[in-house]
């Protein structure tokens, strides 16, 4: 895995913990790679979209609740299958935006919020498809 994959996952539990999740989804993924410098982050900003606005309506689209004490937050199911299907990339170099292709692919609340912050999906998959068949 590259250092921009790994760090986003890395941090993924933290963006959970900042949104008082006891889960990491891919969500709180998908806001990392949006959040953090890399290829994939720039093809979202490219796109028109931006992890302030991302963050705002995933905030604003769930319920209040208690922040966590938990010191390790586990995967929520969807992410346990994207990473499972992420193994699937061992004969390439796993990126951020490969990533962000399998959350796209998998996980319907990101696309929804994607498509909440103004993103056309059909149109950036391609986009991010193109790029990673040139990579």
């Amino acid at each position: 895995m590259s250092e921009d994959a790994v760090r986003d996952l890395a941090q993924a539990p933290a963006e959970a913990r900042s949104l008082h999740r006891n889960e990491v989804f891919p969500v709180h993924v998908l806001l990392c790679v949006a959040h953090h410098e890399s290829d994939a982050s720039s093809l979202l900003k490219a796109a028109g979209v931006e992890y302030a606005a991302l963050h705002a309506a995933q905030a604003a689209g769930q319920p209040a609740s208690k922040p966590t004490n938990k010191r390790e937050l586990p995967w929520s199911s969807s992410m346990e299958h994207i990473l499972q299907l992420s193994q699937s990339y061992t004969k390439k170099h796993f990126t951020s935006s490969h990533l962000l292709a399998l959350i796209l692919d998998n996980d319907k609340d990101s696309v929804t919020l994607l498509r909440e912050c103004g993103l056309n999906v059909p149109e950036f998959r391609a986009t991010l498809s193109q790029r990673l068949g040139d990579a």
